[in-house]
């Protein structure tokens, strides 16, 4: 049979290639058998479904079925072909992520472009209200992706971090549904801590990591109590409250250093940027809520001043217990960004 379709390169890649093993047995059924079953899918002269059942029915010239299908673009036939993998058959978690991440860079795209129709970041949605956007209109990446895999979005991200980790044989037993995404996941790390250990026993002298140690289990506690002491005694606004949460921060600053000094340089960037832009952000409120201190407030003809200026900095001060947690950040085994408690 003259060849009358093609194999989109791109649309291919959405499908997971065939082992020797099953190729081989979908070839011995075709030339069995002949050609059964559903037939092959085509948008205009491109194969969206049955890539395999085309080239062995062309190489042994057997007859096929053809059905067309139409879509507006692109993406709306690797959606359809998503979907036909995730309803085909009863698919394990791993191989319902496997296949929902084909579609993720559609959802990124999407974020990205109602990000920048909209102000671009937080603060331009700030103070551009009017332009922010709407609820119904952000995107969630992780929680659409979760969604079509039907995992929560938990498992989707552990499941995400195996397929991204490299190691074939547990990617492999996942997939096969040999062992769970939560014990690939917690494997991984296990492998990953013993790799990171054995890095920092290379790299980072036994007093160092004695420091370490100190500043994590002992250090850190008692900056923490000494906060607490503070604000119970001296109050929010103290001169001793703002000395007891510098020395806090110190010692996570501290933390910090001597853990990022076995990561990755690229992991310490992005949480350097992190930091920098939450600082950046804080230091703007703050200007913000000093200059509505200054202002007066009144409701029905009552004044109302000390209850808003008492909720306002209320409000400054969680924002900078969030400051705190994220000067805390660090990476670990896996490279995520976590923030110890």
């Amino acid at each position: 049979m003259e060849e009358k379709y093609r194999i989109d390169p791109e649309l291919n890649d959405v499908l997971d290639e065939l082992s020797e093993e099953d190729y081989s047995a979908l070839e011995k059924s075709l030339l069995t058998d002949g050609f059964k079953g559903a037939p092959i899918m085509v948008w205009g002269d491109v194969i969206i479904d049955g890539h395999n059942r085309y080239e062995i029915c062309n190489k042994h010239h057997i007859p096929y079925e053809v059905q067309q299908i139409n879509f507006e673009n692109k993406e709306e036939a690797i959606r359809w072909m998503v979907r036909q993998q995730l309803g085909r058959r009863n698919l394990n978690p791993m191989q319902r992520i496997k296949i929902t991440e084909k579609f993720r860079p559609f959802y990124k795209k999407k974020a990205d472009e109602n990000k920048s129709a909209n102000g671009g970041d937080k603060k331009s949605e700030l103070k551009n209200s009017a332009k922010a956007i709407k609820k119904e209109d952000k995107i969630d990446v992780r929680a659409k992706c979760a969604k079509d895999a039907g995992t929560s979005t938990d498992t989707y991200s552990k499941g995400v971090k195996i397929l991204e980790s490299g190691n074939e044989e547990l990617i492999q037993q996942a997939i096969k549904g040999e062992i769970s995404i939560n014990r690939a996941y917690n494997e991984l790390k296990a492998s990953r801590k013993k790799e990171s250990e054995k890095k920092q026993d290379n790299i980072i002298p036994s007093d160092t990591k004695s420091e370490l140690q100190d500043l994590k289990e002992n250090k850190r506690k008692e900056s923490a109590q000494k906060v607490r002491e503070a604000r119970d005694e001296h109050g929010f606004d103290s001169p001793e409250y703002e000395d007891a949460k510098q020395q806090q921060l110190d010692v996570e600053i501290q933390i910090n250093a001597l853990e990022n000094a076995v990561c990755n340089s690229d992991d310490i960037e992005k949480v350097k940027q992190i930091q920098k832009r939450y600082l950046d952000y804080l230091n703007d409120f703050q200007t913000d809520i000093n200059w509505l201190l200054s202002m007066e407030f009144y409701k029905n003809d009552e004044e109302i001043t000390n209850a808003v200026h008492s909720e306002l900095r209320n409000c400054m001060e969680r924002f900078k217990g969030i400051n705190a947690l994220i000067n805390g950040m660090s990476i670990d085994e896996l490279g995520c960004i976590v923030i110890e408690k």
